[in-house]
């Protein structure tokens, strides 16, 4: 009887209606990773006068990172094009320490807002703004 009780109470939150977990889709490619990425720094500009915008944008840069995260398992279409060998490897490398400078940067941002410090916001800022510009003169042709 109390295996029958304690299944049921384990089964219970998967019967309940509207009760289901909710599984937010991620990224289907690198593009709209870098699109979610990209809403994530714009959506801090409308939250300057938010008299909640330290938590509220720690909060926003901390869902770029996820899409940070999830756009690191993909290649850029310039570097796949490549033939195989060292140039192509070479690339590969570089894309991952760009996409590992990007994710440190949204950490030192969202770092800066939870101290609530606009002098360390605005370098975390110019730093991934140079990340980006480098990222984008190396792997993205304007396609």
């Amino acid at each position: 009887m109390k295996i029958f009780i304690l299944t049921l109470i384990m089964a219970l939150p998967f019967a309940l209606p509207g009760q289901e977990e909710k599984k937010e889709a991620g990224p289907k490619d690198m593009e709209e990773a870098m699109d979610l990425m990209s809403g994530s720094l714009k959506g801090l500009r409308r939250l300057r006068r938010d008299p909640d915008r330290w938590s509220k944008s720690a909060a926003l840069v901390a869902e770029g990172s996820q899409s940070v995260i999830a756009a690191m398992k993909w290649i850029p279409k310039e570097i796949e094009e490549l033939p195989e060998g060292p140039d192509k490897i070479k690339a590969l490398a570089d894309a991952r320490r760009l996409m590992g400078l990007t994710l440190a940067g949204y950490a030192e941002l969202e770092l800066a807002f939870l101290a609530k410090d606009e002098e360390k916001v605005e370098a975390a800022l110019d730093q991934l703004k140079e990340i980006k510009a480098e990222s984008h003169e190396k792997y993205d042709r304007g396609e």
